[in-house]
């Protein structure tokens, strides 16, 4: 990937636009990983290990608190507006 020289420059601007689709596109894809590996971990090993001397639900947790702190309807918004309408995602604190 080459970088251009000016930030104002659309190679730039549509640069930045498709890594960003990139990076949106794995955070929901992560999200709905780890959301569904740490369910099923409950699921499969019982309500037992939730118990508080195990400390599994904190793995559970860590992964709510992560997945939370970057939203992810932004992400799959930036995605879809892309695939569907081409449109490179407008820069904000969440992209």
């Amino acid at each position: 990937m080459v970088v251009a020289a000016s930030r104002e420059s659309k190679e730039y601007i549509k640069e930045r636009g498709e890594v960003a689709v990139t990076v949106a596109t794995a955070k929901v894809f992560s999200t709905r990983v780890a959301l569904e590996t740490t369910s099923k971990i409950f699921e499969v090993t019982g309500t037992r290990t939730a118990a508080k001397k195990y400390g599994f639900d904190r793995f559970w947790r860590n992964v709510r608190t992560h997945t939370l702190h970057d939203p992810v309807v932004y992400k799959v918004h930036e995605v879809g507006n892309w695939v569907l309408n081409e449109q490179i995602p407008v820069f904000t604190l969440y992209t």
